[in-house]
């Protein structure tokens, strides 16, 4: 008989599967290490370090160390950094290219790892354009509401210092030119009484120690260059510093005008005024001569001009008033466009709208959506979109083409031709009950065609037409829109004075101002 195989009981059995799959599962473990070692210490090896990180890491502490102890001024670094800090992009481009054709020939030196590097262009991007906007912002407006409330962005450079300069300059011809140019403060001037040049500029700095705030006050003093025919201003430009300026100028005088961050306010110039203002708000009122801004950021206003009056650039509002001469307005603002009582003709582009006026004895005001004019002289001309327009109490002739807008136009005497083209809202015009006048007209057939005068409507072709004459004709009324209500109503026989208004009364000329106490004066 053969050997009897030995018994298991069930639970022997199933501790020898554990033990059996236990050992089964530390293999497998083991062996999905060896594999991620080995795929790891092969991807170490094929991507190897690129040394722009630590290149540009070593540079940047080579920088805190010398600011920390006071071999480089940390306002000044922040101030270059503020300006050229993407031409440390294009250096670190150019280092990555440097790589990639050094690793061309060699393929088995494996690729450079690029991780680091995208971390460091994000910081790298993050400060500059932390520090390009406390640099546009101004030195002394730092922060969303851009006012000197002391939460600015170079009070963590050190505290605030203040010193006032004056400079006394006489000015030998009759018509001077005197040419200012101040990239950091407000500047402010008016009429002097004694035909010289007075010149007062409060300076700002923030620096640690009253020692360095005394050498950035010396370079930032003014520097007068005089010549027979005027006089120019320099102020230097230095980064956590500020200076504004006060001058008196012979009313005769015309001023030139840069200014980098700041107001500029002109008051009593009869020579004009021409402005040149990066970041800041212009005000110019009772100037005798001709007006300029160009405006890169900010309100531009002026009153009481004898001139003409020309504005160029990009900004916010625009307001104008008794102005006598010409106005030219060219660019995109994007707050309001508020103008009253003009004597001559008018001139705006935009990228959206253009508007041509003969003359304003009104006011015109145009933002984003609306356009409104009234007591305007002809010949009238705008071209918009997506604009409601509504013209009141205009004389003379008016062409308009809108779209996505309602157009409403309430003639007045002297009548001109009126010619309204609208590709999508309502088109309403009134004129005066007793005038004499032919129209022609024309909506889609779905619209609504209202006339209070005597006229043919008809519907053709899927468009309803409006034609006739009022009276024994006259001036001739062409009105079309694609998609929207047609209206012609009877209004008052209202009219718009042809006579210019009268210039105001000159102003009188500002008193000189003293010198503070403790400044310095000289004689250039």
């Amino acid at each position: 008989m053969g050997t009897t195989p030995p018994s298991w009981t069930s639970r022997e059995a199933r501790w020898q599967a554990k033990q059996a799959a236990r050992v089964q599962r530390d293999q497998w473990k083991a062996q999905m290490r060896a594999q991620k070692d080995y795929y790891k210490t092969y991807w170490r090896g094929w991507h190897r370090p690129s040394f722009v990180g630590p290149l540009i890491l070593l540079s940047f502490g080579i920088i805190a160390l010398l600011m920390e102890t006071g071999k480089l001024d940390a306002v000044e670094f922040w101030g270059w950094y503020a300006r050229w800090w993407p031409l440390l992009l294009i250096v670190m481009g150019g280092l990555l290219l440097a790589e990639h054709f050094l690793d061309w020939n060699r393929p088995w030196g494996g690729r450079r790892s690029m991780g680091g590097i995208v971390w460091l262009v994000i910081l790298m991007v993050c400060l500059g354009w932390v520090s390009r906007e406390g640099h546009l912002m101004g030195p002394f407006s730092w922060g969303f509401g851009g006012d000197d409330n002391g939460d600015n962005f170079w009070n963590w450079m050190g505290a605030e210092h203040d010193n006032d300069v004056q400079i006394d300059q006489a000015l030998t011809a009759a018509k001077p030119s005197v040419t200012i140019n101040d990239p950091q403060g407000d500047i402010t001037i008016t009429a002097s009484t004694d035909n010289q040049m007075h010149l007062r500029a409060h300076e700002m700095v923030h620096r640690d120690s009253d020692s360095e705030a005394q050498k950035i006050f010396t370079q930032l003093k003014p520097r007068v260059d005089a010549s027979g025919g005027g006089a120019v201003i320099t102020v230097p430009e230095k980064q956590g510093a500020r200076v504004d300026l006060t001058l008196e100028l012979p009313a005769a005088a015309f001023a030139t005008v840069t200014a980098g961050h700041g107001d500029v306010t002109a008051d009593g110039l009869n020579g004009g005024v021409q402005v040149t203002a990066n970041h800041g708000e212009v005000k110019l009122e009772d100037i005798g001569g001709d007006a300029q801004g160009h405006i890169d950021h900010g309100d531009f206003s002026a009153h009481n001009v004898q001139g003409r009056v020309l504005v160029d650039g990009h900004g916010d509002d625009v307001t104008l008033s008794e102005i006598q001469g010409p106005v030219t307005i060219n660019g995109d603002f994007f707050g309001d466009i508020h103008l009253e009582q003009i004597g001559a003709d008018i001139h705006y582009h935009s990228s959206q709208t253009s508007l041509d006026i003969a003359r304003l004895a009104g006011a015109l005001t145009l933002d984003k959506s609306d356009l409104s004019l009234s007591q305007a002289a002809g010949p009238v001309r705008v071209i918009a979109r997506s604009k409601d327009i509504d013209l009141t109490q205009i004389a003379g002739d008016a062409h308009i083409e809108d779209s996505n807008g309602d157009v409403n136009v309430v003639a007045a005497n002297p009548l001109g031709n009126v010619q309204i083209t609208d590709h999508t809202g309502n088109v309403i015009v009134t004129m005066p009950e007793n005038a004499n006048f032919s129209v022609t007209g024309s909506t889609s057939g779905d619209e609504a065609v209202r006339t209070d005068f005597p006229l043919k409507m008809s519907t053709d072709g899927g468009r309803q037409t409006l034609e006739g004459s009022v009276g024994h004709g006259g001036v001739q009324l062409q009105l079309e829109t694609d998609h929207g209500n047609l209206e012609l109503r009877k209004g008052e026989n209202a009219t718009v004075s042809m006579t210019p208004p009268k210039p105001p009364t000159p102003p009188a000329a500002a008193k000189h101002f003293k010198a503070p106490a403790g400044a310095k004066s000289e004689e250039e």
